[in-house]
């Protein structure tokens, strides 16, 4: 047999035999996201209170019946989904679903159909003060920065530049008390508009006791 049919013959083999002993958790994999992404890319971004739940209003999930405190952002099609006042997530974590705690409060960014693990939701009593304001109106401002992930190296080389801020999912200091925020600077020849980390008191002191 020809060595380049034989070897491509051997990567399809490969590939079934991955498709068949694949997890359902594989496809919950999600690249971490800072606050601000969350809240630019989500469909829809509340603070509710979680009521009751059900798993029997749809079958394969859990129904979440909540009361929605405050609508931060919303598309059309995720006003008419909130207005009934539940929301939908798998009912197994190896189909991505989420849990929610009756009677807590949470900050929910998420995209619509259903709530996965890959949406940001969070307690509003562990959220920092940098954040509760990001969310109601903080990173509504920034939606033009955005923030990259970056890993090793990459995160020491330009960190801050005209359209956006790296950020190592590591990065406490970053992810809890500051926001990638456009920046202008008035020179001599004019000024010039670039993109860098908000410096918080709160983001300083972190970066001094990392």
């Amino acid at each position: 047999m020809d060595i380049r049919k034989y070897l491509g013959l051997l990567a399809l083999v490969l590939v079934a035999v991955l498709a068949l002993n694949g997890r359902p958790a594989d496809a919950c994999s999600c690249m971490p996201s800072h606050p601000q992404t969350h809240f630019c890319k989500a469909d829809y971004v509340v603070q509710l209170r979680v009521l009751r739940k059900s798993d029997t209003i749809d079958p394969g999930r859990t129904t979440y019946k909540v009361h929605i405190k405050r609508t931060y952002k919303a598309t059309p099609e995720a006003r008419r989904m909130l207005r009934d006042g539940r929301l939908a997530t798998p009912n197994s974590d190896s189909m991505c679903g989420i849990r929610l705690d009756l009677g807590k409060v949470y900050i929910i960014a998420g995209r619509m159909p259903t709530l996965n693990v890959c949406s940001y939701y969070k307690e509003y009593t562990k959220m920092t003060i940098t954040e509760r304001h990001g969310f109601s109106g903080g990173y509504a401002k920034s939606c033009n920065c955005t923030v990259s992930p970056c890993f090793g190296q990459q995160c020491l080389r330009h960190r801050e530049y005209s359209d956006g801020c790296k950020w190592s999912p590591f990065g406490k200091c970053e992810r809890d008390y500051s926001a990638c925020m456009p920046h202008v600077t008035h020179t001599v020849n004019g000024s010039i508009s670039r993109c860098r980390w908000r410096r918080t008191q709160l983001y300083r002191k972190c970066l001094s006791n990392p």
